[in-house]
């Protein structure tokens, strides 16, 4: 889901020392090991480095570059190794804003099994050790399809010693709270040839997906991956204070597991407002994202329609990879309409879905502190979002009433405000 950050009184104050010039060096020191935990030793260490800009006079933010080799180095005999990066190129001032970069580490695969982190920091810090977790991911056959079985999550970083977590101060609270790092939880990916054909956050080990969210989507892979984000302060005796955020995600080798058989009546149909020419993209069986208005960044349609020739009746909705031009709603109603004509319009499903936990503190910090980490995998996975899981709903309907036309719509959780749909890949209709 698109979030708007919401305001906040910040006390962790993440700028480093102001003493700093832009050729100083500046020090990250991290620690490589193997699946076994055994050092990762003497082994090139890539640094790779992505822009992306904020300006709050400007033009809105340019979009997020690709990261692109930095520096290398080189881990010692128990698996540590020491960045260093000049001051002035992890962020750089001029007076239509600022440019901030974020840098990436990561661990070689190990039969499919990686772990990486992705990192602002500000002056001298460290980052969290690279060790890959072994999800386990078995495959099975159950009555019904496949049924996956995993392990449990990797332990969120260890704190360093040295490091200290930042403090929030939040509207009408009189204390400040610390700010812990997001403890991680297995997330299960079905991935086919374009996209995602479903995910799911926390789920408990065996999980089996049901035919409609397999529905007949082809080549269809099963993976495990967990997350963890935080921030760490650093107040050396001496030196200036600094600060390193971070998001270290793991990840587990690829299952094939069967297809499904189960086809919507929806494919093929037309859709109402079509991003482009051609088929619409979001009845094709394609499983790509697609805009639903290219043209712009950061809105969207207030409405998509699926439409047929003749009446059919809907028994199950699912749609897949939905994102939301979002504002500050912990919660958001995702609605279904049925209608014959496409003028009046009857209730299918009104779904309240959390888009975010209005007292997880870590949510509302770390939107700041690492917005748009969930697509930095260096491994060719797909984006990886655990603050706003609203992609995939999986809807049963009464399937009484016949239709010509099914509406999606979104609107915040007081129902006052419709919620513009930024992107969609699938939404599938089955009688």
């Amino acid at each position: 889901m698109r979030g708007l950050l919401p305001p906040l009184s910040l006390l962790a104050l993440l700028g480093a020392g102001c003493d700093r010039m832009p050729e100083d060096p500046v020090f990250v020191y991290g620690n490589l090991q193997h699946l076994d935990g055994s050092p990762y030793a003497h082994v090139p260490v890539a640094l790779e480095r992505k822009a992306y800009s904020r300006s709050p006079y400007g033009p809105p933010p340019s979009a997020p570059e690709t990261f692109t080799p930095y520096a290398e180095f080189q881990s010692d005999q128990r698996g540590d190794y020491v960045l260093e990066v000049l001051s002035g190129e992890t962020t750089r001032d001029n007076i239509d804003g600022f440019t901030e970069y974020r840098f990436r580490v990561a661990a070689p695969l190990e039969q499919g099994h990686g772990v990486y982190t992705s990192f602002q920091f500000w002056d001298d810090a460290e980052v969290p050790p690279l060790r890959p977790w072994e999800p386990r991911l078995v495959v099975a056959s159950g009555q019904e399809g496949p049924v996956l079985s995993f392990a449990k999550a990797p332990p969120p970083p260890a704190k360093p010693y040295s490091a200290k977590l930042p403090q929030i101060l939040l509207p009408g609270s009189p204390e400040v709270q610390e700010v812990d790092s997001l403890p991680p939880y297995p997330v299960v990916q079905l991935s086919g040839a374009d996209g995602l054909v479903w995910e799911t956050h926390d789920p408990a080990s065996p999980w089996q997906p049901n035919p409609y969210q397999l529905e007949d989507f082809p080549g269809v892979a099963a993976q495990v991956r967990a997350v963890s984000m935080g921030t760490w302060m650093f107040e050396p005796l001496g030196g200036s204070d600094s600060s390193v955020a971070f998001r270290v995600e793991w990840r587990g080798p690829r299952e094939a597991i069967p297809s499904g058989a189960v086809r919507p009546v929806s494919r093929g149909a037309v859709c109402y407002p079509s991003p482009g020419e051609g088929p619409c993209p979001y009845t094709d069986g394609s499983l790509r994202s697609v805009q639903t208005k290219p043209e712009s960044r950061d809105s969207g349609v207030s409405e998509v329609v699926v439409s047929w020739e003749d009446s059919v009746r809907p028994r199950r909705i699912v749609l897949r990879n939905l994102e939301v031009v979002l504002g500050y709603d912990p919660s958001i109603h995702v609605l279904l309409e049925g209608s014959m004509d496409g003028f009046t319009w009857s209730p299918l499903a009104d779904v309240l879905h959390q888009n975010f936990d209005p007292k997880s503190l870590f949510g509302i910090f770390v939107n700041i502190a690492l917005d748009g980490t969930e697509g930095d995998s260096p491994y060719g996975d797909a984006p990886l979002d655990v603050l706003h899981r609203a992609r995939f709903f999986d809807v049963p309907l009464a399937g009484e009433a016949p239709v010509r036309h099914v509406r999606l719509r979104v609107q915040s959780q007081d129902k006052s405000r419709t919620l513009p749909v930024f992107a969609l890949a699938e939404l599938s209709v089955f009688e």
